[in-house]
C-alpha cells in the first residue's frame, strides 16, 4: 500500500507499544471526553481512544490510509484548513513540518489538554525560550516533556529524535501586563508592529489614539521592526521586541 514515496508526507509511524501505551496514559482520557485526534496514522491510538473518549473526532490527511481507519469516522483533510472545534483533549502525531503553523492555529482552539508526539529539538527549543516560536509557546501555553523517543520507536525510522510532550492552554489575561501585549501581537501579527502596538495599548488600557501612539514611541524600538508585520519578524527581533516592552515597564512609563 505504501511504496518508497511514504516520506513525501513526511510519515513515520509509531510502532512501540510502551510509547504507545505510554501516549494513552498521558492523554488521561476521561469517559466525558471530547477528544481530537489529529494524523491518525494506522490508527495504534485511535482504537484506545474510541474506547476511551465519550466522543472521539480523527483528522487525516492521508486517504491511503483508509483501510486502516475504516472502523472510524474520520475526517480526511489537512487540519491546517480544518476548523478545529471545541474539545477536551487534542492527541496527535504530527509531521514535525508543520509543528509550527500547526502552534499557531491552536493560539484560538479552545482544548484543555494537548498530548503530542514532536520532533525532540523543538521541545528543546521551548527550554530556552530563545526563538519566535518557542516564545510564543509559553506565553500560551504550559508545557511538560513526559519522554524523550528514539528513531527506533517508529517505522520508518525518522532521522531525528522525537519527545511526548503535553501542554495546556492558558489564559493570557492572567499573564502580566508586559507578556499579554507580547502574546497580543501575535494575535495581531498580520499588522506592522506599530499599528497593533497602538490596537493593543488601547484596548487594554483604554487610552486615546494620542496616548498610544506616544507609548509606541517611548519604546524606542528601531523603525525598521515597526514597520513590519510581526508576522514577518526575525527571532532576534522579537527578543529585542521584548526586551524593550521590558524595559518601558521597569522605568513605570506606563501602567503603574
Amino acid at each position: 500500500m505504501f511504496n518508497n514515496d511514504t516520506d513525501l508526507l513526511d510519515q513515520h509511524f509509531l510502532v512501540d507499544q510502551k510509547i504507545i501505551d505510554l501516549f494513552i496514559e498521558s492523554a488521561n482520557v476521561l469517559e466525558t471526553d471530547i477528544v481530537l485526534e489529529i494524523g491518525a496514522g494506522k490508527g495504534v491510538l485511535t482504537k484506545y481512544l474510541n474506547d476511551l473518549a465519550y466522543k472521539l473526532i480523527v483528522v487525516e490527511k492521508d486517504v491511503r490510509l483508509i483501510p486502516y481507519l475504516k472502523d472510524y469516522n474520520v475526517i480526511y483533510r489537512d487540519v491546517l484548513n480544518y476548523n478545529i472545534p471545541r474539545v477536551d483533549k487534542i492527541v496527535t502525531s504530527l509531521p514535525y513540518s508543520i509543528t509550527e503553523p500547526f502552534m499557531y492555529k491552536l493560539i484560538d482552539v479552545d482544548f484543555q489538554k494537548l498530548i503530542m508526539m514532536c520532533g525532540k529539538t523543538f521541545v528543546d527549543s521551548l527550554d530556552s525560550n530563545d526563538t519566535k516560536l518557542s516564545i510564543m509557546c509559553n506565553l500560551f501555553f504550559s508545557y511538560k516533556r513526559i519522554k524523550d523517543v528514539e528513531p527506533s520507536s517508529f517505522n520508518p525510522k525518522p532521522k531525528v529524535m522525537s519527545s511526548l510532550i503535553t501542554m495546556e492552554k492558558k489564559d493570557i489575561n492572567t499573564l502580566d501586563k508586559k507578556d499579554r501585549v507580547l502574546a497580543m501581537l501575535y494575535k495581531y501579527r498580520y499588522m506592522k508592529v506599530k499599528n497593533a502596538l497602538k490596537e493593543i495599548f488601547i484596548k487594554l488600557d483604554k487610552l486615546t489614539q494620542r496616548q498610544a501612539k506616544e507609548i509606541v514611541k517611548n519604546l524606542n524600538i528601531e523603525s525598521n521592526i515597526l514597520d513590519k508585520l510581526f508576522d514577518e519578524l526575525s527571532s532576534t527581533e522579537v527578543i529585542n521586541l521584548r526586551n524593550s516592552l521590558s524595559n518601558i515597564w521597569e522605568r513605570q512609563m506606563i501602567w503603574k
